[in-house]
């Protein structure tokens, strides 16, 4: 029985497989690392998210309020005629196109 084959060329084959058996291993690895997570939140949380938001504005409106409250007290407040004259004229082309 003659053998026609070395070993190097067994060698080869077996390394040539385990490098193929790597690369698709390490291809369905980035495959799966590159998808990304869908967070879908319930409605009383997108409710409580909207009511902390609601608190922050009715917090910043209370701090101007106060502010406004505390000028006219000291007598500090101006009325600029032009605004309120530019709002009311605003209001009622508003309420014209309704």
């Amino acid at each position: 029985m003659k053998i026609e084959r070395g070993y190097g060329e067994y060698t080869e084959r077996l390394l040539q497989s385990k490098k193929t058996q790597a690369e698709v291993a390490y291809s369905q690895t980035k495959k799966v690392t590159t998808t990304k997570d869908n967070v879908d939140l319930s409605e009383t949380t997108k409710k409580i998210q909207q009511t902390q938001t609601n608190e922050k504005a009715e917090s910043a409106r209370a701090d101007k309020v106060a502010a406004l409250k505390q000028a006219i007290q000291e007598g500090t407040y101006q009325v600029s005629a032009e605004e309120i004259a530019t709002s009311m004229v605003q209001a009622m082309k508003t309420a014209k196109d309704i």
